[in-house]
C-alpha cells in the first residue's frame, strides 16, 4: 500500500469511528498545484457537528494527526470537511459531489 492510500485508510478509520452515518460518508483525494495531497471528506449533515467539534477542535485534531502521519512519508496534506448536499432536479451535474482524484484544490486545508 502506498503512502497516500495508507493516509486515506487512516483518515477513513478515524472519521468512521466518530460518525453515525458511515454509509453517507465519502473521501476524495487529489493533489493541488503545489503537490499537496488534498483529502475532501463529505459527510451526512447530521455528522458534521461531531467531526467538526466544539470550536473546530475535533477537526483540528484530525488535521494534526493526518499531517503528522503524512510527514512520516515526506508528504504535505490538506483536509476539507463538508456536508453532502441533497441533489434535486435543478442541480448542476456533479454539484455536491466530492472532486475526482487529481482535482486541483488551493484552499490549504481550511473549511
Amino acid at each position: 500500500m502506498d503512502a497516500p492510500e495508507a493516509l486515506r485508510e487512516f483518515l477513513a478509520y478515524v472519521v468512521a469511528n466518530l460518525i453515525d452515518h458511515p454509509r453517507q460518508a465519502s473521501i476524495a483525494s487529489g493533489r493541488n498545484a503545489s503537490g499537496t495531497l488534498v483529502f475532501r471528506v463529505m459527510l451526512d449533515p447530521d455528522d458534521m457537528r461531531r467531526v467538526h467539534g466544539r470550536n473546530g477542535m475535533t477537526a483540528s485534531a484530525i488535521r494534526s494527526l493526518l499531517s503528522t502521519a503524512a510527514e512520516k512519508h515526506g508528504l504535505r496534506v490538506s483536509l476539507k470537511i463538508s456536508a453532502n448536499k441533497e441533489q434535486d432536479d435543478s442541480a448542476e451535474p456533479g454539484e455536491g459531489a466530492p472532486p475526482a482524484d487529481g482535482d486541483p484544490d488551493t484552499n490549504g486545508g481550511e473549511d
